[in-house]
């Protein structure tokens, strides 16, 4: 196994919270590189393969004006991956621009994303499905929501549901 920050983080969050989803098996990274194709960086297809986060749901903690909220995302699994980026939007129309959603925020929808071509730890995005299949506004009104993946598995805890 690769070390390094990224997959630290994801392995100390599963060690917090003492439980683990699944890692994606062989035939499920031969499918997602047969669809996603070079939109599927090898770091994620590692981190997919080696580190049990597949199909989990997390549970990012934060405050606002001294409220506690928790922000649920359901972390994609291979086939969440293919029908997120290939058949819905807004995915299907950031996809061709190195845009990656790996998991949606819980009853909501709205897709969270990755820019492949930000680097192996890249910042992850809230993106609006508000804006259909507009591109531009897709991208331009992404929401930044961590600066890195690794920031994201640093502070969010597998939810044991």
């Amino acid at each position: 196994m690769v070390k390094n920050e990224l997959y630290e983080s994801a392995l100390e969050m599963i060690k917090r919270s003492k439980i683990s989803a699944r890692v994606a098996s062989v035939t499920e990274i031969n499918l997602l590189r047969d669809e996603l194709g070079e939109n599927l960086p090898d770091w994620l297809v590692n981190l997919m393969s080696q580190v049990p986060i597949c199909s989990s749901q997390l549970v990012i903690p934060f405050t606002v004006e001294d409220e506690d909220f928790e922000l649920l995302i359901d972390f994609l699994d291979p086939k969440g991956l293919i029908q997120e980026n290939k058949s819905l939007v807004p995915g299907c129309a950031v996809f061709n621009r190195g845009y990656l959603c790996i998991g949606v925020e819980s009853g909501i929808g709205n897709p969270y994303a990755i820019n492949i071509r930000e680097g192996n730890n890249p910042p992850v995005y809230l993106l609006d499905h508000e804006y259909g299949e507009d591109t531009e506004k897709i991208i331009k009104n992404k929401e930044v929501i961590v600066e890195r993946l690794s920031d994201l598995f640093s502070i969010a805890f597998i939810n044991e549901d």
